[in-house]
């Protein structure tokens, strides 16, 4: 830098984040003295560093700070929703920068648990739903079965039919004995029926 020019460091107006170098103009009313425009300072700034924002902070001896920025997506701890943070320095106490893994998660100590307890009783109400719907479903196609049995009407095939699918709703009922329940089943294959081989 030359006697000829002077370098100077601009900041935000608003934020105080640091914008970049500009020339000052020489006064022309005062030689030897420049026209430093607004929030524009003559000591250099800091190299950045990631996950830091340069600053300039009012009032501090030193012009220029790293300050922290998680401007962007940040998540709320109640509930892990996704907001936009818009500005620089550290996130107030509802609030974290830690993407939110996903459902059963809470904070707790500063970072996201998994709970198990909460997500094994939602998963076990999601799987006894769709076995009851399940279950309906069996009942429905049995009855007409059952009812060929007792009048002694039924076919072989009506006969195997029905045995089919009282296994079928035996396994359905016996889902939350398996090992890997509620985060793993194996459901049962649907049963084949003569109107399902004649489609």
């Amino acid at each position: 830098m030359s006697e000829s020019t002077l370098m100077v460091y601009q900041a935000h107006p608003v934020t105080g984040e640091y914008l970049g170098p500009c020339q000052a103009d020489a006064d022309p009313l005062d030689e030897g003295k420049w026209l430093i425009p607004a929030m524009a300072f003559t000591d250099v700034p800091p190299e950045p560093k990631p996950g830091f924002a340069i600053a300039h902070i009012a009032g501090k001896k030193s012009a220029w700070s790293l300050v922290v920025d998680f401007r962007g997506i940040v998540y709320q701890v109640s509930n892990g929703e996704a907001v936009e943070w818009h500005s620089l320095g550290p996130l107030p106490e509802e609030l974290t920068a830690e993407a939110y893994p996903g459902p059963f998660h809470v904070w707790k100590d500063g970072a996201w648990s998994l709970d198990e307890a909460l997500e094994a009783e939602v998963l076990t109400q999601q799987a006894l739903g769709k076995r009851d719907g399940m279950l309906i479903d069996a009942a429905t196609r049995i009855s007409p079965l059952q009812d060929a049995v007792d009048l002694g009407d039924a076919s072989a095939k009506e006969q195997a039919e029905l045995e089919g699918w009282k296994r079928y709703r035996v396994a359905l009922n016996r889902i939350q004995q398996q090992p890997g329940f509620p985060k793993t089943i194996d459901w049962p294959s649907v049963p084949n029926t003569s109107s399902d081989s004649e489609v």
